[in-house]
């Protein structure tokens, strides 16, 4: 009660804080509760479960963890009498999330990360599932290549030449997938680090040659 989207951590002061134990989720609460003055108690579980059960049965008055985590939460649990908010704007710590892979396998990292590359470099481009046989009859140069033309990177990977035209058919550009499976949780991209960095965000990719 009392927060809303334009709350801060200063806003904080006197909470009672649920968290993971042992976590840099728990360090950076209370690292930045402490540059905003903020004097709190910070309640820890060993599991996320816990900590939302907590939340939910007013044990607590806010949770924290990474951005995702919290929007994915809210879009699942969010009691029908009760409606969460999440604060501040700008993220408390700066911990970015993308695909892992097993340590000393380069072949599939090369395929995963060049997968997610080749997502983003279209969505640059404007190419979507819609429009990416079209895009693929008359493209030149990086498109091209994406698409399976002279010059591609994929055999190399042992992927099919129109391995990540097929993704694009099939899946999406960045931007559809993140609009398709985000938006609606309310993680909006526009703004944010998630956008394109032609658009100001921090999503880029390395060139495709």
């Amino acid at each position: 009660d009392g927060f809303s989207g334009s709350s801060q951590v200063a806003d904080i002061d006197g909470a009672v804080v649920c968290t993971n134990v042992g976590t840099t989720t728990e360090k950076n609460i209370a690292e930045a509760a402490l540059l905003a003055d903020a004097d709190i108690t910070l309640l820890g579980f060993e599991t996320s479960d816990e900590v939302y059960e907590t939340f939910i049965a007013g044990g607590c008055d806010i949770t924290t963890t990474d951005g995702s985590a919290l929007v994915g939460r809210k879009a699942k649990q969010q009691p029908a009498d009760q409606e969460w908010v999440i604060f501040p704007a700008t993220p408390i710590s700066k911990e970015p999330l993308g695909p892992t892979y097993g340590q000393n396998d380069s072949a599939w990292a090369d395929a995963v990360n060049w997968t997610v590359y080749s997502m983003i470099i279209m969505d640059e481009y404007g190419v979507t599932s819609a429009n990416i046989d079209a895009t693929c009859a008359t493209a030149e140069a990086e498109v091209a290549r994406l698409c399976g033309g002279d010059g591609e990177l994929q055999t190399a990977m042992g992927l099919s030449a129109d391995a990540f035209r097929q993704v694009i058919k099939q899946v999406g550009s960045y931007g559809e997938v993140y609009d398709r499976n985000l938006n609606p949780v309310g993680l909006y991209r526009d703004g944010s680090a998630n956008a394109g960095w032609l658009d100001g965000g921090l999503i880029y990719s390395p060139p495709a040659r």
